[in-house]
């Protein structure tokens, strides 16, 4: 799948920017220029597009201002996305907006690493520096594996029913050193980030001591200053660098990315609270990491594209509670993975040699019920809504792994397969390595 097909660049299928203002402009006469400008931003849209073609994309201006607010307020742009479908997550417009008229850098975090194989990992990550050569691109995760367990993962990942992803330790994240790095090559010696250093090899020295001593005790991050608040004003603010020597970074996405859990990930204990629901964040709150960095967490928003609706539902971007009608979205997801064999399911009307028909989306809901015990209250039928419901929400929590390839990826599958077995093996030494060093030193 291409970003050119889902987004249009150079489209109407823009990101809304705060309209010009004045300063002898009352705060009223403001808001009512935004409000104008954004119904005109929504007509355009749906002059040139049908309803059903687009996305399920954010109708609520105050959720846009407060978008506007935090790249006003950001010297560097975070913008995570699902390594499982980071085309869909990943709008050009946005892009353009921060590097040509922000004149700011942004960072590409490939989030749920865990979930892919690790060629798809490579592979994105070169799509995306090969397309946008001002883009810097990192990977995370904040529930890693062992390295035993991407073995696995050599095969394709749609192949296997995952275990719940669960978090074995407090600051077990893989990614928060790229990114330290990323944002080090952004400031130079603009800003001090000993500070983050020293926070990250304390983090690394208790992971290390917990592996070592096999003890299960919580302990706090007593050198870490962590301090968190809520923000309510989306008013224009205007961006100085580096402010009283402090980076500050933004951090937005869609819905259902794994924001929230990337910056608990980053700050080593929980933050920020995290839910399945799309839209859980409601108001971006800032997070001193340390005295000198600053994340800005955005809530999730979508932003207009042209994306089918059975793949907006196993992406994240629309609400299982308020689809009508499941089934598309479980054929959609059965004609790419192999659903009665991945979820060992009998067929309704398979005979006594166990010889059935073809699968149909409804069978398949009908066998999950059957084998899952869903019934309904009154008549206690199997219960195929409740199935199919079940079924789209273990896709999007990634236990069934539909994952997106980029252009092309059939024909470099083997090289970038050699390239992240050295990768792979090469961060691992150097995390345990620099880990116990750090820990002796402490």
């Amino acid at each position: 799948m291409d970003l050119d097909d889902i987004y249009q660049p150079g489209s109407v299928l823009d990101i809304p920017k705060r309209p010009p203002w004045e300063y002898k402009m009352s705060k009223e006469a403001i808001d009512n220029r935004e409000v104008e400008y954004f119904k005109d931003y929504l007509r355009q849209i749906y002059e040139k597009h049908r309803p059903e073609d687009l996305s399920y994309f954010e109708f609520n201006l105050e959720t846009w201002r407060q978008l506007w607010r935090v790249l006003e307020m950001s010297d560097i742009v975070l913008l995570i996305t699902d390594i499982r479908h980071p085309a869909l997550h990943f709008p050009p417009a946005l892009y353009d907006h921060v590097v040509n008229e922000l004149k700011r850098h942004i960072i590409l975090v490939l989030n749920k690493t865990d979930l892919v194989s690790p060629s798809i990992v490579i592979a994105w990550k070169h799509y995306f520096q090969n397309k946008f050569p001002k883009l810097h691109v990192l990977t995370f995760t904040s529930f890693p594996k062992d390295e035993s367990e991407y073995e696995q993962f050599v095969t394709d990942p749609g192949k296997t029913f995952h275990k719940r992803r669960r978090r074995r330790q407090r600051c077990e994240a893989i990614g928060p050193i790229e990114l330290l790095d990323a944002v080090a090559s952004i400031v130079k010696d603009k800003v001090d980030l000993s500070s983050w250093q020293e926070k990250m090899a304390r983090d690394m020295a208790e992971v290390v001591e917990q592996e070592d001593d096999d003890e299960d005790e919580e302990s706090g991050d007593e050198g870490a200053a962590v301090t968190s608040r809520f923000e309510v004003d989306t008013s224009y603010h205007k961006h100085e660098e580096y402010k009283d020597g402090v980076v500050t970074i933004g951090c937005v996405g869609y819905t259902n990315v794994g924001k929230s859990s990337l910056l608990n990930g980053l700050v080593g204990t929980k933050v920020v609270s995290v839910s399945k629901t799309p839209g859980h964040t409601k108001h971006f709150q800032t997070i001193f990491l340390t005295p000198t960095v600053r994340l800005c967490d955005c809530p999730g928003l979508v932003f207009p594209s042209l994306v089918e609706r059975p793949m907006q539902i196993l992406a994240g971007i629309y609400p299982i509670a308020q689809v009508q009608e499941p089934f598309s979205a479980i054929m959609f997801l059965a004609q790419r993975i192999n659903l009665p064999k991945l979820l060992k399911l009998k067929h309704p009307e398979a005979d006594e040699e166990g010889h059935s028909g073809q699968w149909s989306a409804f069978d398949i809901c009908d066998a999950w019920a059957e084998k899952r015990g869903f019934q309904t209250a009154k008549a206690a039928r199997n219960d195929v809504y409740r199935a199919a419901n079940n079924i789209l929400r273990l896709a999007c929590d990634g236990r069934i792994c539909l994952c997106m390839r980029p252009p092309e990826y059939s024909k470099r599958k083997g090289k970038m397969s050699l390239k992240w077995t050295w990768q792979r093996s090469h961060s691992f030494a150097s995390y345990v390595g620099d880990g116990r060093r750090n820990a002796s030193t402490a």
